[in-house]
């Protein structure tokens, strides 16, 4: 999962940061902004609180504190962990089981396991499932110069790489080192087990399918994600979770084991001292089909039963998995619970809206259920998905981080959470803090400060597969974390109080989404109000920066693009007028091209039903189709991607980048439109490309281009 720094902007725009939330408010209840009696006794929700800036009545906001549990959550974190829960295996359905039968015991209703077939061949909106991987034995041993058991898959289960099949090969060490170079296999790997401090995928191909070299052992702990945190060695005992490259067939004999660097190590200084290292893997394991398995249950809605809120957690992943995700799951799972309780205590009354609650397997499993449930006769209205939430943030060298939706997606959702986050952090920064009330703790837990973030939209986890729908989605979640991925993410690295911190979060914001009526719109749009000016002046102080840093070459490639509030605008010409005459550029923005002329005149749309689709997809299907130039659409995000790393942004952001464009696509906006969108929030991508770009989804059969005449 993943979370970013603020993205960088294209200089000299502002962007429109609430009016789209407005408008959604006036739309989003029966009634829209007419006139309506007040709020109800009965209600939980009351206008803006000076106390606590939550559209929450105050005593609400305690019991949704007392209530809930961050050591019951815990309880639940420490009954996942015990489970391998790779997708599509007998540990995730075990794991299924027992959410979905609490699920039931905690009052959720219409509660299921839906099943999908998922082979390594079956697609979901262009995206393919993994297959079963069922492992009955993995075990590494030395057997020479001294007999050591150096990995088991019984003991770890992330000691042995996903997608490795049967096999049982005693063969000599050799050392590789990264594995990248040909002078690492200079002295020929043939038949040979090769140790390396690359990924098992990383050299893969080289070592086992060009070289020949028997199997992998790799001592690389680190995700690609991950780099700028954590270097190989800065946690000498941990094993990292990785895999080989998927196959269709399942094939045999092709396996990599994992290590951790100390064991890597002691490896390779018995290798230089001239011994003869060997190695005896065995492993028994077979590949074939299974099904994502998604539980799923509802509070259902008294009054709009068929609009939801759909609260979202991936319940997968390696043993233990802790903070990733047993996290997520157990914090939804105790707002499920916390809920039911204060509704059957009569101290909230039942919900106007449906109340959705997802595990899944992550993107697969959430793309297989909207496969089956996209077009259901509900109004899906948003989604706040929870992925790495427990972090002691003291022991994981994490920070808290809650995204806005997209650009691309603006919403009053974003006025809402980020309400809450304020409280959060406010009534949680004290050891001892002045309220005691509303200090969200646990028994068992720290004593942590909140310093918790808003941070731009980010993919990297479900929220995403929402964000596709136009769906208000949000995500919270920790980034980075050192023991992610690893055999170190554990139960002793999750905090109760940061657990209790995020079901309190979660409950607020699905009370205040899920009770909201038209009596409340006003006080919704005044949220909108507070927020969109905070996120204006944010955007206002990022284009005065970049003015104000621009070199001559950078101020004469940027096009001037007005503002949308002008007040805002006002200011920042001034701060132009005076950047231009210093640097002696002219201040008018240049007449569009031919190419931006065309763009402004083309109009992508959906074709119903494939919004999900990624830009992988097309890349995939239209390969060999030379006319489609892919090698140049990529070129031209691979440019982009590269500035934005310039720019400091890391891999997770740019994780979902090439599909940030046609997330823009709404048979409105012209591609010239969507080039500017994209340049503000992103980077600049030449209108050449973005139509190339568009041309290829519409080839692909995922979407039409309109031509529109402009006088």
């Amino acid at each position: 999962m993943k979370t970013v720094p603020r993205k960088a902007r294209r200089p000299f725009r502002l962007k429109k940061l609430f009016l789209g939330g407005l408008i959604v408010i006036l739309t989003f209840w029966p009634g829209g902004a007419q006139q309506q009696a007040p709020l109800s006794p009965s209600s939980p929700l009351g206008p803006l609180s000076s106390r606590t800036g939550l559209l929450l009545k105050d005593a609400v906001v305690s019991r949704l504190i007392q209530e809930s549990s961050g050591d019951l959550a815990f309880d639940t974190v420490s009954h996942l962990a015990l489970w391998h829960r790779t997708q599509a295996s007998e540990d995730y359905s075990r794991a299924a089981e027992w959410i979905s039968g609490k699920a039931r015991d905690f009052g959720l209703e219409r509660v299921e396991i839906e099943r999908f077939p998922s082979d390594g061949t079956i697609e979901y909106f262009g995206f393919a499932t993994p297959a079963q991987w069922k492992v009955n034995k993995g075990e590494l041993w030395l057997t020479s110069p001294n007999l050591m058991k150096l990995a088991s898959f019984s003991d770890l289960p992330v000691s042995l790489a996903g997608e490795s099949t049967s096999a049982d090969v005693e063969a000599e060490l050799v050392d590789i080192r990264a594995g990248t170079a040909d002078k690492d296999y200079a002295a020929g790997v043939k038949g040979k087990i090769v140790l390396t401090s690359s990924q098992p995928k990383a050299v893969f191909d080289r070592a086992v399918i060009k070289e020949g070299a028997a199997g992998i052992v790799s001592f690389n702990s680190t995700t690609v994600y991950d780099q700028e945190n954590r270097r190989l060695g800065d946690f000498p005992d941990q094993v990292g979770w990785t895999s080989l490259p998927e196959t269709k067939g399942g094939s045999s004999g092709r396996f990599a084991f994992n290590v951790s660097s100390r064991q890597g190590r002691d490896l390779q200084a018995l290798i230089r001292q001239g011994k003869t290292v060997r190695i005896h893997a065995v492993v028994d394991a077979e590949i074939g089909p299974g099904k994502l398995e998604v539980v799923s249950g509802i509070m259902p809605g008294c009054l709009y039963p068929d609009e939801e809120i759909v609260v979202t957690a991936h319940l997968d992943h390696y043993k233990p998995g802790a903070n990733d995700n047993a996290s997520g799951s157990a914090a939804i799972l105790e707002m499920a619970r916390t809920m039911r309780r204060l509704i059957d205590d009569k101290e909230l009354p039942p919900p106007l809206r449906t109340i959705r609650f997802l595990w899944v397997p992550e993107y697969n499993g959430t793309y297989a259920w909207m496969s089956k449930h996209l077009n259901d006769p509900v109004k899906r209205l948003a989604n706040l998905n929870f992925d790495m939430v427990g972090e002691n943030t003291a022991k994981t060298n994490s920070k808290v981080v809650l995204c806005t939706t997209s650009d691309s997606n603006p919403s009053f959702l974003n006025a809402v959470m980020e309400s809450i986050l304020d409280f959060v952090n406010r009534f949680n920064d004290d050891r001892y803090p002045v309220q005691p009330g509303l200090f969200i703790g646990s028994l068992g837990g720290s004593r942590n400060r909140a310093a918790w973030r808003m941070v731009p939209y980010t993919t990297g986890t479900d929220h995403e597969v929402f964000t596709k729908l136009k769906v208000g989605a949000t995500s919270l979640g920790a980034w980075p974390d050192d023991f992610y991925h690893s055999s170190e993410d554990s139960p002793e690295k999750v905090d109760p109080t940061q657990l209790h911190r995020a079901v309190v979060l979660g409950l607020a914001g699905i009370v205040t989404l899920a009770y909201a009526d038209s009596d409340g719109a006003r006080d919704l749009a005044r949220l909108s109000l507070i927020y969109g000016r905070k996120r204006i002046a944010q955007s206002e102080f990022s284009v005065v920066r970049s003015l104000l840093s621009a070199t001559k070459d950078e101020f004469n490639k940027a096009e001037w693009l007005a503002g949308d509030e002008a007040a805002s605008r006002n200011k920042t010409e001034d701060i132009a007028q005076m950047r231009a005459a210093e640097l002696g550029v002219a201040r008018s923005p240049k007449p569009p091209n031919e190419v931006e002329k065309r763009a402004a005149r083309l109009k992508p749309a959906w074709n119903a039903g494939r919004e999900l689709f990624p830009f992988e997809y097309v890349q995939r299907i239209l390969a060999e189709d030379t006319a489609a130039q892919i090698p140049k659409i990529e070129a031209a995000l691979n440019e982009a991607d590269q500035r934005l790393r310039d720019q400091g942004i890391d891999e997770l952001t740019l994780y979902g980048f090439h599909d940030a464009a046609a997330m823009y696509v709404d048979g409105k906006r012209s591609i010239l439109d969507i080039r500017n969108a994209v340049a503000a929030e992103y980077v600049p991508i030449e209108a050449e490309a973005l139509e190339l770009y568009f041309r290829a989804f519409e080839k692909a059969g995922l979407m039409k281009i309109a031509q529109r005449s402009i006088r």
